[in-house]
């Protein structure tokens, strides 16, 4: 019989079968006549850029000699670093109720090869998964028999009981937890770890590192999505929470943690945790504690959308409260910008394909409306993402350059897109639509080349 591993990397070579394969790599390639934007800087600059191998080698204003390089003709389109989701939850692809009760981890697992090709078609050339068994997939993915992004896995996310990551239903045993034979689905498979007390989150953060975790993943306070953990409430002690942080840092890593309020935030703070999820109803004061101590906040803004209230999903008695909510923060992020604080772009994928791919094109637009800024929204997804992604410090799984810029050195993740995206961030798919939105997903026309590790994915030149 296969093992759980063994099994989900075979599904994910079955599924590959019928997907459109990449180009061959050349060992150049020559972008020419193109309007660069580097990640970092408010403008395009005309230019050119060559790619050797999987890095790009040189950036120039001037002509670049390269006779046996592969050339792309620009025709002055934007040229631009692959985005970054840098909060994702690739195998949490379908609804948590029917993950519970009406699935096994295969159907998982081939619906993750779809999710994965769609992001990279999408533009999308490196996630971080913040609660999920991602490691085979991840694996697939850099042999090259799955296509999709680079993927950062957190491994199960860590939870007291009672915590964000405890999905129980009322009915469950309470007391038989830790009996395999009645775990949720969402601990068997790896989701989800539930650990109290300091040696089990020890055990629990040492099992994702040698499972090949790039960061960890905590529960710090009360969520939306499960049903009996307050969102006010502070999850995990001090000693809890700073054993999680050590035992992450003698991995040379570090820890990310859901987390609302400013009790919760403070004690992450003291015991060293580096990037804050989703974090919409911190102080200010919070927010500049964060700013000195080099934090990032990832947040998914549309959680504070007016828009949120027209989810068809959403229980009646909650629609006042959304609405409530979404004009009490509706100067989080500018608040966020104010303050020095670095912020990354998150879709908070989980769910159904439709479901979550919508919400990701939607959150792109509203981040527009909620930074005030194309630019700044576009730092959030490639050069600040970037510097994020490798706080993973000596579990990087991709050290050779920087991600989420265009510069020399650099991976050579690439886009080629029609339009300026400082100008009009529906180029790379953001929209006002949501609910609403087209319930198939379809390819970005305006993406007219996407390249990842200087492979061409995606080419409609």
């Amino acid at each position: 019989m296969l093992r759980a591993p063994t099994l989900l990397l075979a599904i994910l070579m079955v599924a590959t079968a019928t997907q459109a394969q990449p180009e061959a790599a050349a060992p150049q390639t020559l972008f020419r006549d193109v309007r660069i934007f580097d990640g970092r800087t408010n403008e395009l600059t005309p230019g050119h850029v060559l790619v050797e191998g999987h890095r790009i080698a040189r950036v120039s204003t001037a002509p670049i000699p390269a006779p046996e390089a592969t050339v792309v003709e620009g025709g002055g389109r934007t040229l631009m670093p692959g985005l970054i989701d840098g909060h994702v939850h690739i195998m949490i692809n379908e609804h948590f109720a029917v993950v519970e009760t009406d699935l096994e981890l295969t159907d998982l697992a081939y619906n993750s090869v779809v999710v994965a090709r769609r992001f990279l078609m999408d533009g999308f050339t490196s996630v971080r998964d913040m609660g999920g068994p991602a490691f085979g997939l991840k694996r697939a993915i850099d042999a090259g028999h799955v296509v999709g992004p680079r993927v950062y896995p957190s491994g199960a996310f860590i939870s007291q009981t009672s915590g964000h990551g405890d999905f129980r239903e009322r009915g469950d045993t309470a007391y038989s937890i830790r009996d395999k034979d009645s775990l949720p689905n969402f601990e068997r498979y790896g989701i989800g770890m539930i650990a109290d007390g300091v040696p089990a989150v020890l055990a629990a953060t040492r099992l994702n590192l040698r499972l090949g975790a790039t960061q960890i993943k905590i529960m710090a306070g009360g969520g939306g999505s499960s049903r009996f953990d307050p969102i006010d409430t502070t999850q995990y002690s001090k000693e809890e929470t700073c054993a999680i942080v050590e035992a992450a840092a003698d991995w040379g890593t570090y820890v990310g943690a859901h987390v609302f309020n400013d009790r919760a935030v403070n004690r992450l703070l003291e015991c060293g945790v580096k990037t804050f999820e989703h974090g919409f109803f911190i102080s200010e004061e919070t927010m500049k504690k964060i700013a000195r101590a080099g934090g990032y906040v990832v947040p998914q803004m549309w959680g504070i959308s007016p828009d949120l209230a027209r989810n068809p999903l959403m229980p009646p008695a909650k629609i006042p409260m959304v609405r409530e909510l979404g004009e009490q923060y509706a100067d989080f992020g500018r608040n966020l910008l104010k303050h020095g604080v670095k912020v990354v772009f998150q879709s908070d994928y989980v769910g159904t394909f439709a479901d979550a791919e919508r919400a990701r094109r939607y959150e792109i637009w509203w981040r527009t409306q909620t930074f005030d800024s194309n630019f700044e929204v576009l730092k959030q997804m490639t050069s600040t993402a970037g510097e994020m992604l490798a706080l993973s410090g000596l579990r990087n799984p991709y050290p050779d350059g920087p991600l989420g810029v265009v510069e020399e050195g650099a991976y050579a993740d690439l886009l080629l897109v029609d339009g300026n995206p400082l100008e009009d961030i529906s180029v790379i798919g953001g929209t006002t639509e949501w609910f609403d939105a087209d319930p198939e997903w379809k390819p970005i026309e305006s993406l007219r080349l996407i390249m990842k590790d200087g492979v061409v994915y995606r080419n409609t030149l």
